[in-house]
């Protein structure tokens, strides 16, 4: 992994150009979904830190979820959690802030050299959703401030035992909202620990590709 300092070489020379310009220049507006996305998964990886649990040390790209996370008793595997993003506040303008949804559709399954075959079935590949919602309404506010955050845990085989959310491709926040209590930062890293003691043995269920 690079630490920001290191210079883009010409003809064998450093120039002045750093890694902490590019990542300046390409990802620091954290409001855009997707850089909001990637930031939402480092906060909760904070969170963990925080408590003791280390998990990934660069962002999980070619995994199929995002963050490992505290060992699950049932299974006495690490959690596989999968962190989603919504905000009430944008890079641009949202017509209905308050109507947040967020993806739960199954995905790809890999398969075991970690490859996602074309006819690749589909299933949840977490065990642990991490709801998160920047509720700013105003973007003057400090993104970095995170008691603008809330925090939402809901572990997926409640999801997949539910004969009409198992189906659902998206979980809209009032759902969230009357499934899972809200969570503070502080709150969260326990919560995440706490889940992974009650979760049990379960086959999520496989769905054919639609590919």
């Amino acid at each position: 992994m690079y630490n920001g300092d290191e210079r883009l070489i010409h003809d064998g020379k450093y120039l002045s150009n750093t890694m902490l310009d590019f990542w300046k220049w390409a990802y620091s507006d954290i409001l855009h979904n997707m850089q909001r996305g990637t930031f939402a998964e480092f906060i909760v990886k904070c969170a963990l830190e925080n408590i003791g649990i280390q998990t990934n040390e660069e962002q999980a790209s070619i995994k199929p979820y995002d963050l490992n996370g505290p060992i699950i008793l049932s299974s006495g595997k690490p959690a596989r959690i999968e962190v989603k993003s919504a905000a009430f506040v944008q890079t641009w303008d949202i017509k209905h802030p308050d109507r947040a949804n967020y993806n739960i559709a199954p995905a790809k399954m890999p398969d075991e050299t970690g490859d996602y075959p074309y006819l690749s079935g589909r299933q949840r590949n977490n065990d642990i959703y991490v709801f998160t919602l920047y509720t700013a309404t105003d973007r003057s506010e400090n993104i970095l401030d995170l008691s603008w955050w809330e925090f939402y845990i809901l572990p997926t085989y409640l999801i997949e035992m539910d004969e009409k959310l198992v189906l659902q491709k998206t979980i809209s926040l009032k759902t969230v909202k009357s499934l899972c209590p809200v969570l503070s930062f502080e709150q969260l890293g326990d919560a995440i620990q706490e889940c992974c003691k009650k979760i049990p043995i379960h086959e999520y269920r496989i769905f054919p590709s639609n590919t």
